[in-house]
């Protein structure tokens, strides 16, 4: 009886081998891409929030543009520091504009360090930074408490202080899922005529949500854990 060509212990051949190693490096390739597109998106968010080292290194020359430009205008400076003067003023106005406000390492430090510090561990924040910007994403929060969770009209009284449009489910058993409303991605910023779309208001909301929220009721719910998602 022939050989089933899936049965173990068949050699594959070269051309096979050559293929799938083919593919293999394609998809380490793409992997590659996603976690770098990722750190990205996670970066630029956390930039947008705090502030970003790099961008504000272009309003040194906005603001000595602007002095050369208006200190030629008052009179102070002779007509030949105009073009020196509007170069440098266009300069800071795009680099303001346009650059994207990447966060550094020490900021994504102190994130992880807040985190941290928290009196019952999150998961998921860094990912959901991590995924494409939309023009609104939801977030939820699977909160596991030690003991019975707290009851609904209270979490979702203490949760309304933050977010009037979220809401607050059971899981059965310790557990509660709360919903965000819609969290706004826009930027007011159009490349190409496209919407350009951050994760930088998932930052403040996520810490709201933590120290606002989730730690008064941890005061008298002791919290187990706390697993933040995006649905896609």
């Amino acid at each position: 009886m022939p050989r089933n060509p899936s049965e173990p212990g068949r050699a594959p051949s070269p051309e096979l081998l050559r293929l799938a190693a083919e593919g293999a490096r394609n998809i380490q390739r793409a992997d590659e891409r996603q976690l770098a597109e990722g750190d990205k998106h996670m970066r630029v968010a956390l930039g947008a929030h705090y502030g970003s080292a790099r961008r504000r290194g272009f309003y040194v020359p906005l603001v000595v543009g602007g002095g050369l430009v208006a200190s030629m205008a008052a009179g102070f400076l002779s007509v030949d520091y105009l073009t020196a003067g509007m170069a440098v003023l266009l300069l800071g106005v795009l680099g303001v504009a346009f650059l994207e406000p990447v966060a550094g390492d020490g900021r994504i430090a102190r994130e992880r360090a807040w985190l941290a510090a928290r009196p019952f561990p999150v998961r998921g924040y860094f990912e959901a930074l991590q995924q494409r910007p939309v023009s609104g994403a939801v977030l939820l929060a699977q909160v596991w408490f030690a003991g019975d969770a707290p009851p609904l009209d209270l979490v979702q009284g203490v949760l309304g202080r933050i977010d009037a449009g979220a809401s607050v489910q059971p899981t059965g058993g310790r557990g509660l899922v709360l919903q965000s409303s819609l969290i706004s991605g826009a930027t007011g910023t159009r490349v190409n005529k496209v919407p350009v779309y951050r994760n930088h208001r998932i930052v403040p909301y996520v810490h709201r949500l933590v120290d606002e929220v989730l730690a008064p009721l941890h005061a008298t719910y002791p919290i187990d854990q706390v697993d933040l998602t995006r649905p896609v």
